[in-house]
């Protein structure tokens, strides 16, 4: 399932020619590709990591266990960024290679 950031971005490249639009060799496709699945894998493992928090405050007060929801949902918001950010000035480099 791929979140709106990424629906976004796949919307926001086939407004301007998508990745048919440019000139792209096998090897730079398959590069891509690749580094799009590691990324996809980071940020899985990222999110199981960040879902973990929450199951320790599971027995907590209703209080305690909504103020650890929105510090684990700012925390993957900042992740998933970062994350996706540095996936795409790598797939930026490859495409201008």
């Amino acid at each position: 399932m791929k979140s709106a950031l990424e629906l976004a971005m796949e919307k926001a490249n086939e407004a301007v020619g998508g990745e048919e639009g440019i000139k792209l060799t096998d090897d730079q496709k398959v590069a891509i590709d690749q580094l799009r699945k590691q990324y996809e894998a980071k940020w899985a493992e990222q999110e199981i990591s960040l879902k973990g928090e929450l199951a320790k405050v599971a027995d907590a007060e209703p209080e305690t266990q909504a103020e650890a929801l929105r510090q684990v949902q700012a925390e993957m918001n900042k992740v998933r960024d970062r994350l996706f950010a540095e996936r795409d000035a790598k797939i930026e480099a490859i495409r201008n290679h």
